[in-house]
């Protein structure tokens, strides 16, 4: 069942130049309810390269929801203990008293401007992320950051014994089945790419299939806190794998129920900002009127997820916002108005006539 107020706030939002094409789509676990493209790639030239709903997107920060799955899949596996230091797993790592718990709630309190050292390499990036000490007492305060999940990924890296993008492609995007999900896609992809931003001032140039966040592309491209690209049918796969009581789709949960359960509740209960481990809980801004113990993800460059597990509702915004320039992000009240489309024009759960499925 289309949903004709997304269409008038889409239609909108281009002319607004909010950004210059998105796909959204809605679920209901594993029924589509709406799904559509808008626009195009880019503003110039127009009408020549139109967004389809298998457009692939720069994900940006919604690598940190891979990122933090392939953690919790170790830990099911007894791989990582989310009470253990980090240092426990990066002995080189100075900040004694950060925990893995402490990167997944983002509140370790390390605070490290990334971006700031593109210049200075892959070794000397990480050199000065291992080097850094809280700026708050961990566990004190929220503070989302991107130093969290990179060392994270580090953490994975170290105990799977495998580069990063092999091992979130074997701990969740094999088991997930997901086709189009992945760092450096294959350049021969190029023209289902949507580009992102004119980088005059490092790059200088448009970048178009390689990642748009400075620091994961000075360590090559692949991070735990940026890099994936992916499409609108992958990232409803991969919430399906996080709803409630699991799916029908997948009849071997990808995580323990319980760790899941524990994941989606807040585990900052008295902090500023809810947050689960690795998902934010309860941000109206990107969120709208989404009921109380919703959860969901933002990235830099338009990407959003919002997951309403009482009625096993998934809404995703995948969006190219930083093209041609960044600017203010007004992305945001996009996708809480399709939040709030959604909600009031798809039945809840509790209306309808039979089990959901």
């Amino acid at each position: 069942m289309p949903v004709p107020a997304i269409d008038a706030i889409m239609t909108g939002a281009i002319d607004g130049r909010i950004f210059p094409g998105a796909v959204v789509l809605v679920a209901r676990d594993a029924e589509i309810l709406h799904v559509a493209a808008y626009g195009t790639m880019t503003y110039d030239p127009p009408g020549n390269n139109p967004v389809t709903p298998a457009t692939i997107y720069d994900i940006a920060s919604l690598t940190k929801m891979f990122t933090a799955t392939a953690a919790l899949r170790l830990y099911d596996k007894g791989k990582i203990d989310l009470a253990a230091p980090v240092q426990a797993y990066l002995p080189h790592v100075r900040a004694r008293d950060v925990t893995v718990w402490h990167l997944l709630t983002h509140t370790s309190g390390l605070d490290l401007r990334l971006s700031t050292l593109r210049h200075a390499g892959r070794e000397g990036l990480l050199a000065a992320v291992y080097d850094a000490l809280p700026a708050r007492p961990p566990g004190s305060s929220v503070a989302y950051t991107n130093i969290n999940s990179l060392l994270l990924g580090e953490i994975i890296t170290a105990v799977y014994g495998q580069p990063l993008d092999r091992a979130i492609d074997e701990l969740v995007c094999r088991p997930l089945g997901l086709q189009r999900t992945g760092f450096r896609p294959d350049p021969a992809l190029i023209a289902h790419i949507a580009p992102t931003e004119f980088d005059g001032e490092w790059r200088g140039c448009l970048v178009h299939g390689v990642v748009h966040d400075e620091s994961a592309y000075a360590l090559g491209g692949i991070a735990g806190h940026a890099g994936l690209f992916s499409t609108a049918g992958d990232l409803w796969t991969f919430c399906r794998a996080w709803l409630p009581a699991g799916s029908d789709h997948y009849p071997t949960p990808l995580l323990n129920p319980t760790t899941l359960t524990l994941a989606i509740t807040n585990q900052t209960p008295g902090l500023a900002q809810a947050c689960g481990l690795g998902w934010m809980i309860d941000r109206p801004n990107f969120m709208g009127p989404a009921p109380r113990s919703s959860y969901g993800h933002t990235g830099f460059t338009g990407p959003a997820l919002v997951i309403v597990p009482h009625d096993r509702l998934i809404i995703i915004v995948l969006s190219n916002r930083v093209h041609p320039q960044r600017s203010a992000p007004r992305h945001h009240a996009v996708t809480a108005a399709i939040v709030t489309a959604a909600l009031d024009s798809i039945p809840t759960r509790d209306s309808l006539p039979g089990p959901v499925t």
